[in-house]
């Protein structure tokens, strides 16, 4: 008997032919659920990294829209500005964001001191009023987007996200409407 195959009824098959086509068919159906279970631990694991990420961003990072022109032209009025929390200790020349009251500020640091740090915009003609301290600090700004920040505005208002939902409501309901129509007429040919 050659190596590889079987002997059944005085007839030499291949071994992977040797099988009955129904354990065959079971083997293949085997398979793909073991790579659809593959699939969907896959898809698990990279949900629980998004979303572990997304915490971690979530801790550190924080975005702000900048109303006022006191930082132009580096970061325009309607800018994004992305802020990270991580750093602890700011120098003359980086740009923080900090509290001021109820007020959030992004200005550069144009003197540190043991008290605090001393602010002004870019566009400013004078330094800020006031000390900053480091427990004001929000973080420095690694990233400026601008004119992203006049949709969020936008967005927020009151009316703004009230009108956009009633609208695609209605341009659903009209799709809909239109669909249906469609396929009444062709039953009717």
């Amino acid at each position: 008997m050659k190596q590889g195959y079987s002997e059944t009824e005085d007839k030499c098959y291949p071994l992977f032919f040797a099988c009955k086509n129904d354990s065959l068919d079971v083997r293949i159906d085997g398979r793909e659920q073991m790579k659809a279970k593959g699939k969907r631990g896959l898809q698990g694991f990279l949900f629980f990294l998004f979303l572990a990420a997304g915490w971690y961003l979530m801790q550190y990072f924080c975005a702000y829209v900048v109303l006022s022109g006191s930082m132009e032209p580096k970061i325009p009025t309607g800018s994004v500005v992305v802020v990270d929390g991580r750093k602890k200790e700011w120098n003359p020349g980086d740009v923080i964001t900090y509290r001021r009251g109820n007020m959030v500020v992004t200005h550069r640091i144009v003197e540190k001191s043991e008290e605090g740090y001393c602010t002004k915009g870019d566009a400013n003609a004078e330094e800020d009023a006031g000390i900053v301290l480091e427990k004001q600090v929000i973080g420095n700004v690694i990233a400026a987007l601008p004119w992203l920040g006049f949709g969020i505005v936008w967005l927020r208002q009151r009316g703004t996200l009230f009108f956009l939902a009633v609208g695609a409501v209605m341009l659903f309901t009209i799709r809909q409407l239109w669909h249906g129509r469609k396929i009444m007429q062709e039953n009717k040919l």
